[in-house]
């Protein structure tokens, strides 16, 4: 695809960066326009790390799952040597893609190919079993003898550029793109007390088809502005006024802060307290906040005092985008007694602020479609909205030349 250059000028969306008390909201465009959508696509996703999951979801090998980013099917795959793989699924042969089932229900003809995962030694297409093993390398091609200069060693899964942080799996679709990992020091030492490395994820899960921009996701996961107000009653524990910040500078590649809580060990549940045993390497003023990162574009992470939880945004569309979710815990918090009930009441508790979230995210995708739409002022509270459309206009500005410069 040729470069896009934005449809949106430039100027325009530099008056969202900066300093919160100067920057306006990004234009309503930038959250409802197809084409704005493709720009950013290639701005941004295509270019940036992009989370998709945790290296304990795939703990032996021959493990896998499989994901769709921006609009790629992959594998995620332990291989023999115990090194982590993110490979297409698009078969080399005829485009199949080879984690597709080969029988579905008339009701499921014609939607797209589910996500899976799995054990196995080898990944063979169910259309003319072609097989890869877990490197992706071709291991079988029936009856290709007659085919001219066919040598199975000349073909593979196409492979991403992978990088392990913390426990996550990153890819880049930009071969020539600067590491992750050295430019999150600073949320390394914020972090470096949960040990979020050796957590386990319990019990993912991925919901399709959210309909509202991926933006609106992150905006609302990071800024402290609303907690008080659309979560009042059920956030009063770390009230708004307790938002801080980490500044944001040029080349930093991670968003994060805190909400200083009334009380210590907090949590997201009726009782405002943590229900799991407390994270025993905290310092007794981490037990007093609830902290958040954003890595963008995809990764979220929320952490209170006996646990963590992480959120991945894959954009599906300019109006809609997969949301996959789980807890990490320390490895000892799942041996605990009755933990499957209290992992149920952990979850019941965040579905109350979902039950806020959610719709309001979805009615503020429908506000920016609006004639009237506006390009807010922002709240101390929210500054990190500041510093994300900073990061954001950085990308787009650097797109916009690549495309100018081309053309």
């Amino acid at each position: 695809m040729a470069a896009l250059r934005s449809p949106i000028p430039i100027e325009e969306l530099a008056r969202s960066s900066g300093e919160f008390s100067t920057a306006v909201g990004l234009p309503p465009a930038a959250y409802s326009d197809p084409g704005f959508f493709e720009f950013e696509m290639q701005a941004v996703y295509e270019r940036e790390w992009i989370c998709v999951g945790r290296a304990d979801q795939i703990p032996d090998p021959g493990d896998f799952y499989t994901i769709t980013v921006v609009g790629e099917p992959f594998i995620v795959a332990r291989n023999k040597q115990g090194e982590v793989n993110v490979m297409s699924s698009v078969c080399q042969h005829r485009a199949m893609c080879i984690t597709a089932p080969a029988q579905r229900t008339p009701a499921e003809w014609f939607e797209l190919p589910p996500e899976t995962s799995g054990h196995g030694n080898t990944f063979r297409c169910p259309y003319h079993w072609w097989t890869y093993d877990l490197d992706g390398r071709l291991v079988g091609a029936p009856d290709m003898d007659r085919t001219t200069g066919f040598d199975k060693s000349d073909i593979r899964l196409p492979r991403l550029r992978t990088e392990t942080w913390q426990g996550f799996i990153f890819v880049n679709f930009d071969a020539g793109a600067e590491p992750l990992s050295p430019r999150l020091g600073r949320l390394d030492e914020a972090l470096a007390n949960f040990c979020i490395e050796d957590m386990v994820t319990v019990d993912p899960a991925t919901v399709p088809g959210l309909p509202f921009n991926w933006k609106i996701m992150a905006e609302n996961f990071m800024e402290g502005y609303h907690p008080s107000r659309l979560h009042k009653g059920i956030h009063d524990f770390a009230p708004s006024s307790g938002a801080e910040y980490a500044p944001y500078e040029p080349g930093d590649a991670a968003l994060f802060g805190a909400m200083h809580a009334i009380h210590p060990d907090g949590g997201f549940n009726p009782t405002e307290k943590i229900i799991f045993p407390l994270i025993e390497t905290l310092t007794e003023p981490e037990r007093w906040k609830i902290q958040f990162a954003y890595i963008p574009p995809s990764l979220l992470i929320g952490l209170q005092p006996d646990s963590a939880f992480w959120f991945t945004v894959q954009p599906t569309s300019v109006d809609s985008h997969t949301l996959s979710m789980a807890y990490i815990f320390p490895p000892s918090t799942p041996q605990i007694h009755l933990f499957a009930e209290k992992l149920h009441a952990a979850i019941q508790g965040v579905e109350l602020f979902n039950n806020q979230d959610l719709p309001t995210n979805t009615a503020v995708h429908a506000g920016m479609k609006s004639r009237f739409a506006p390009r807010g002022r922002y709240s101390w509270q929210e500054s990190v909205l500041a510093s994300f459309n900073t990061w954001l206009v950085e990308r787009y500005a650097a797109a916009d030349e690549r495309a100018r410069a081309a053309a």
